[in-house]
């Protein structure tokens, strides 16, 4: 009976370390996150800003992978694009704050604008968790939008 809870224990243990396992690898990493970015900048150029909106607004888009997903904003801050929430399209980011305060909108729009790439830090609320979490996004512009892939971090 001894060894029958011990084991049991251990199937559980190994259980709780495979779910943790697969929650930090659906986090995405900083070179998946700017692929992703760069795969829908192709789309933008390829098929054109509308074709591109519809395909990054869809829930079952190729370029949703775990946390990661790419959204579209133009170079006013109002969001275009957003696989996750819809409600969120046409609406300004210019003055959302995160938890620290920083205005992630802003600097997305900023990093755009200046740098044409770079990556952007801020706390946001990671959809397969629905927990707030440390995250860096990769802006890329393309013409008079950018888009924009983020990663979760620990």
């Amino acid at each position: 009976m001894r060894y029958l809870r011990l084991f049991a224990v251990m199937v559980l243990l190994a259980g709780a370390v495979l779910m943790v396992s697969s929650a930090h690898e659906d986090l995405g990493t900083p070179g998946m996150a700017k692929a992703l970015a760069e795969r829908a900048a192709t789309v933008v150029t390829d098929q054109g800003k509308e074709a591109a909106i519809v395909i990054l607004s869809s829930p079952k888009s190729e370029f949703i992978q775990g946390s990661l997903y790419v959204f579209a904003m133009d170079l006013d801050g109002m969001m275009l694009a957003h696989p996750h929430n819809p409600k969120l399209i046409g609406r300004s980011f210019m003055g959302e704050r995160d938890f620290n305060g920083v205005a992630y909108g802003r600097e997305f729009v900023n990093t755009a604008k200046t740098d044409g790439s770079g990556w952007v830090d801020y706390v946001f609320t990671d959809p397969m968790s629905h927990k707030l979490m440390r995250k860096s996004t990769y802006i890329l512009r393309i013409g008079d939008i950018l888009v924009g892939c983020g990663y979760y971090t620990r």
